[in-house]
């Protein structure tokens, strides 16, 4: 498990041993939700926030930076999701806030920049969340959505399930 870029993937080796690998326990508990998801919680019903306008702006600035830096490298993006701008108390807050500032066309193919703008500005995400890069195979479409609390806090996110986890960023 390479920590730094989240990779789930196991390599042989000839010496190497990665049954020793400690992962953290909402790691594992976000893998078991994706292999088992009747087990998974409802998620809260959203309460819409009042921001202040300059908030508001900010947040959307930085969303439209996430976008375009996500679509140019992902390394990138992932870097600046790093600065966190913890402001919502929830994830699934900070996701309702992204797609209802977003237009709906685009929504399905924003799943990283949402994910990591929901990560980087939610408060509960760095001590409970998970977010999971998976692949359906034998396509090679790929999608990252959110595990946090035995949630997947984005309702309107219902693709998810069709894909396995490869990578996964906490």
């Amino acid at each position: 498990m390479n920590s730094f870029l989240g990779l789930l993937l196991e390599f042989e080796g000839v010496n190497q041993n990665y049954n020793n690998a400690i992962l953290p326990q909402k790691l594992c508990e976000a893998i078991d939700y994706c292999n088992n998801p009747y087990r998974l919680n409802k998620c809260n019903s959203i309460v819409k926030e009042n921001r202040s306008i300059f908030v508001r702006k900010l947040l959307n600035v930085y969303s439209s930076v996430l976008i375009k830096t996500n679509t140019f490298n992902f390394w990138l993006g992932r870097s600046l999701a790093g600065f966190r701008l913890p402001c919502f108390a929830e994830t699934s807050q900070a996701i309702n806030f992204f797609r209802c500032n977003k237009s709906g066309d685009i929504q399905n193919n924003l799943c990283l920049p949402r994910s990591l703008f929901a990560a980087s500005t939610s408060k509960s995400f760095k001590k409970n969340g998970v977010i999971l890069i998976g692949v359906s195979l034998p396509s090679n479409l790929m999608h990252a959505w959110i595990i946090e609390n035995g949630t997947q806090p984005d309702p309107l996110d219902n693709i998810w399930i069709n894909f396995q986890p490869v990578a996964a960023i906490y």
